[in-house]
């Protein structure tokens, strides 16, 4: 990708992975076409070898295009299935009672097992259940020790290992599993960046799942809370607290919640995001089509251009570019999709006569920096803001300001670098050096300098806004803005 597309496009581009991007230098392709991170689905398997092998590749294929990728593993989490049915399916009638136990039994129109050893305890009387992304619907009717009488409201063709949702039965199980240990340990030994957690539902949850990580070093790997039940949006704002990023996971919150509410919530999570300064992710559908198409529908494009519209920092391709016909043209058309939306952006911020001075829940002199450094770039026309950083705060804070600006994020920290991939508008580069082997502010920023000019960011004769702390490399925030001619 040419790298003034990339400067004009601030929203970031998640692909995931899969049988689609197996073919010797498909991964390249992807990053030609605008992808900025990889997602790896456990639910569809996580070999620790094949997982790692994807990495190296992924890491040899940002090496060769010059262009950092971050990776992020994302975990099945608690998901209930029903079990196996005699001759793989069954048809459950409208108004049909249905009785659903734990035990092991083969299932039939009038009985089926589900591998979730609480259900009986967790369910109540009046509990809606869904099947299959809420195709089947039903409603407990009655719950005793040993089985469950579900009246089917809405019926169809059940079969083996199909999902269950309880958007109503406040679940007794954590929101991580042993399997999701299994795999989030595989996660901090192939060098992911980010572990995305399903089924959260409270503060709670990220809390133990941050202590396990720790425990198991994985201090450096954040944590994307995916937003899909009922009960995380009841704890939205202790959620996005504790998070380091949030996911909108549209698919099974329009199970849970209804698909009418999905845009109204998708709104109020990406407002809460911004005002917490979170990165937050939109996914599920967003190029549904494009799985067999090769071009998208105008409702998917709209879908897309509202969520940058209210300041998502990245969307996310899911099977589109797993199992699509050719993932690299989706990343191409959702790269053009964002880019023109991010223009319009730009155009509606230079049309504004004025700004609101509250936009975060919080003050910081660190936000006070990057507040100013903007208005500094904007009043002298700069080609870009060079935000040097040891932690990844300071381009956090940029990337939710609606900056006219590429923000460009030298840091010596490789695991810095890699999740500043995820950060809206901001563009992360290695130093040559490590920041303590850096004496001088000026030295720092040269180094930095050169190193945007070898990758075609910055030319001669730009005018650049830098800010950085003092002393170099320590992360206790900015306190020093220069401005300077390339």
């Amino acid at each position: 990708m040419e790298k003034t597309q990339l400067l004009n496009r601030k929203t970031k581009i998640i692909a995931t992975y899969g049988p689609a991007c197996e073919p010797v230098g498909s991964i390249s392709k992807l990053i030609q076409s605008g992808a900025d991170l990889i997602r790896l689905n456990a639910s569809h398997g996580a070999d620790k070898k094949t997982l790692s092998n994807v990495v190296k590749r992924i890491r040899a294929a940002e090496t060769k295009q010059k262009h950092r990728m971050g990776v992020f593993l994302d975990l099945q989490g608690p998901k209930i299935r029903v079990g196996k049915f005699k001759e793989g399916s069954a048809t459950l009638k409208d108004n049909s009672i249905v009785e659903i136990y734990t035990k092991k039994i083969i299932g039939t129109a009038t009985q089926f097992q589900v591998d979730y050893p609480h259900f009986l305890k967790d369910v109540q009387v009046g509990d809606s259940l869904f099947i299959n992304d809420g195709k089947i619907k039903g409603v407990i009717e009655s719950v005793t020790k040993s089985v469950a009488r579900c009246r089917i409201t809405t019926g169809g063709v059940i079969s083996n290992h199909k999902g269950v949702n309880l958007p109503s039965t406040r679940l007794s199980t954590a929101a991580f599993t042993e399997k999701d240990k299994t795999d989030a340990i595989t996660a901090i030994n192939i060098g992911c960046d980010y572990v995305a957690l399903s089924f959260v539902s409270s503060a709670y949850d990220l809390i133990e799942f941050r202590k396990f990580l720790n425990e198991n070093k994985g201090e450096k790997i954040k944590i994307i809370a995916k937003i899909e039940r009922q009960q995380a949006i009841d704890n939205l704002v202790e959620i996005i607290k504790h998070a380091d990023a949030v996911m909108v996971a549209r698919g099974d919150l329009g199970v849970e919640i209804g698909i009418e509410r999905v845009p109204r919530i998708q709104k109020q999570i990406i407002q809460l995001c911004n005002k917490f300064i979170k990165p937050v992710i939109v996914a599920t559908q967003m190029l549904e089509s494009m799985i067999e198409s090769k071009t998208a529908t105008r409702a998917e494009v709209s879908d897309i251009a509202n969520a940058i519209y209210d300041h998502c920092d990245a969307v996310m391709l899911s099977a589109e570019t797993a199992v699509g016909v050719d993932p690299a043209h989706v990343i191409k058309v959702m790269a053009e999709i964002c880019e023109e939306t991010d223009n319009h952006l730009n155009d509606m911020r230079r049309s504004q006569t004025t700004r609101s001075k509250k936009i975060f829940e919080y003050d910081s002199t660190a936000i006070s920096f990057c507040r100013a450094a903007d208005q500094i770039a904007e009043e002298n026309n700069a080609a870009a803001i060079i935000a040097f950083t040891s932690s990844g705060n300071t381009p956090l804070i940029a990337s939710k300001l609606n900056s006219l600006f590429p923000v460009l994020a030298p840091t010596d920290s490789v695991h810095v670098c890699n999740r500043s991939t995820l950060y809206r508008g901001v563009t992360p580069m290695m130093m040559p050096k490590k920041f303590k082997d850096i004496y001088r502010w000026t030295d720092m920023i040269t180094l930095a300098v050169k190193e945007a000019k070898l990758l075609g960011i910055l030319k001669k004769g730009d005018t650049i806004v830098v800010t950085a702390g003092i002393p170099i490399g320590k992360s206790n925030g900015i306190n020093s803005i220069r401005i300077l001619t390339v």
